[in-house]
């Protein structure tokens, strides 16, 4: 092989190879420098439900445009029996709303579906304000509720047959539109909670 050719061979090889290394170099800096931020839109949060209620009816998301909603997730049974706290104060929250509690629908959606059957779902809500609408749903269902709401779904063993689901901790407020308003931490006293609600719903 002429000498020029080898030549031209070997700058061919050696920029190829510096372009390489000048491109992981270029992406590792960027991966470093590049931090994520949560876009602006804040609708990324809701969507559209299809669930069953303590009746065995289908119910859907649409049947609550016009009205606000106020939704929990958790269960029946939790660890430390929060969600039985967290659905007392729900309670409340509805009747310290007074004129207002009528534009708002609250929803507690249990995220326990293979203990929190519809007739025990009925059985259970009778010990909580009768306003609150109960719903759960199969597997797929709740699955594609938590995505869209950004709930996860976490389980605390108990023993090596039971394990509580561990209710989310905020409160999310959805408005007559299906848009999501804002989120509430479930600790927050109650009486704050509702002023809150209050500067809100018109």
């Amino acid at each position: 092989m002429p000498q020029n050719q080898k030549k031209s061979i070997w700058i061919i090889s050696f920029l190829f190879i510096a372009f390489i290394i000048g491109m992981m170099f270029l992406g590792i800096k960027f991966t470093a420098n590049h931090t994520a931020v949560a876009p602006e839109n804040s609708n990324i949060i809701g969507g559209g439900f299809q669930l069953i209620s303590p009746a065995g009816s289908i119910v859907n998301d649409g049947i609550f445009r016009g009205k606000w909603m106020l939704m929990y997730f958790g269960a029946t049974r939790c660890p430390h029996n929060q969600c039985r706290k967290d659905l007392i104060k729900m309670g409340e929250i509805i009747n310290h709303l007074e004129n207002k509690a009528s534009q708002l629908v609250p929803i507690f959606i249990s995220f326990d579906s293979n203990y929190d059957t519809p007739s025990r779902l009925m059985l259970s809500m009778k010990t909580y304000n009768d306003k609150i609408i109960a719903l759960t749903g199969g597997e797929l269902a709740l699955r594609d509720i938590s995505i869209l709401y950004h709930v996860s779904i976490k389980k605390a063993p108990i023993n090596s047959d039971i394990s509580l689901v561990e209710p989310y901790d905020q409160f999310i407020l959805m408005d007559p539109e299906g848009k999501y308003r804002t989120s509430i931490q479930t600790g927050t006293e109650t009486h704050r909670i509702v002023e809150t609600l209050e500067s809100i719903i018109h």
